[in-house]
């Protein structure tokens, strides 16, 4: 039965004044440990480049999480070194071993570390606070960093939140003999509802910004990045045939708005018409 993080970490609370070191490491060949992790709104749409992205249904609220274990990943974003390929490393594995647990800005408190997170030799060891009592500027980066991200992950929620509410989210399956264990029980689109959304349910989805679009897009963009056993819950037959055309979602979205949005073969812009009205302008030498 696949889980989602093989032997979870080991997390304790930091404590309001921590003494000593932390290490951040170098190599990341404890993926299948860390699972997956919370993402902020500002870094979505790069972390869907590199990783499948789903939706976690919490205790109170829905989580935007990037999926980092082995076994769900179509291709490994670590070296056989354990080191990190893509450009961009998301907040939460950024400042491994240290999470935040609950929101409380500019406490220590608020802080855990992994007890049991080996960094390895290379691990880059920075002290908590500096000998002048003052916070270390690169423990300070990593207290704003996690503002930043419960900022950004509330933003998520709500988004998540607005695609429940559209129904186009259905369960993360496998196709192999073994089910899924109850920590992967993850939110995906399903690409058929999605195409299907009719034009007041697209506006609806932007009535309050595009997040809730951005986000739909970027686990669609991302779904490539699931292992080849891993797919969204079939769609049921039913209401959503009844109401919604066959009609793809990018030739039929714009009619939800009064102006005319589509820039190929449209009435808004011509290039035909364009090149022959330039050509026939007075004065031309051609």
């Amino acid at each position: 039965m696949p889980a989602l993080a093989d032997i979870p970490f080991d997390f304790r609370p930091l404590g309001d004044r921590p003494s000593g070191m932390w290490r951040r490491p170098r190599q990341f060949g404890f993926l299948n440990r860390v699972g997956a992790i919370p993402l902020a709104d500002t870094e979505l749409l790069q972390t869907s480049l590199y990783l499948p992205l789903a939706v976690r249904e919490g205790a109170d609220a829905y989580e935007v999480i990037a999926v980092l274990h082995p076994d769900f990943l179509a291709r490994s974003p670590v070296r056989p070194d354990g080191r990190w390929v893509p450009p961009y490393m998301p907040i939460a594995l950024r400042y491994l071993p240290l999470r935040r647990t609950h929101r409380v800005a500019d406490k220590v408190s608020s802080l855990e570390i992994a007890q049991d997170l080996d960094t390895g030799a290379d691990g880059i060891a920075t002290p908590f606070f500096a000998d002048d009592g003052r916070m270390h500027p690169d423990f300070a980066a990593a207290m704003s960093h996690f503002d930043r991200l419960e900022v950004g992950k509330a933003r998520l929620a709500k988004a998540a939140a607005s695609l429940v509410a559209a129904d186009i989210l259905v369960k993360l399956t496998s196709t192999s003999s073994e089910a899924l264990a109850a920590d992967a029980d993850l939110l995906v689109i399903n690409p058929q509802r999605w195409r299907q959304l009719t034009p007041p349910r697209i506006a609806a989805l932007a009535a309050d910004g595009f997040l809730a679009l951005d986000l739909a897009t970027a686990c669609c963009f991302s779904a490539r990045l699931w292992a080849s056993h891993l797919v969204p819950q079939a769609a049921d037959r039913g209401q959503h045939d009844a109401d919604a055309s066959l009609v793809p979602f990018e030739q039929r979205g714009h009619g939800a708005f009064p102006i005319e949005l589509r820039i190929d073969d449209s009435s808004l812009f011509s290039f035909d018409a364009y090149a022959s009205a330039t050509a026939e302008q007075p004065g031309d030498t051609r």
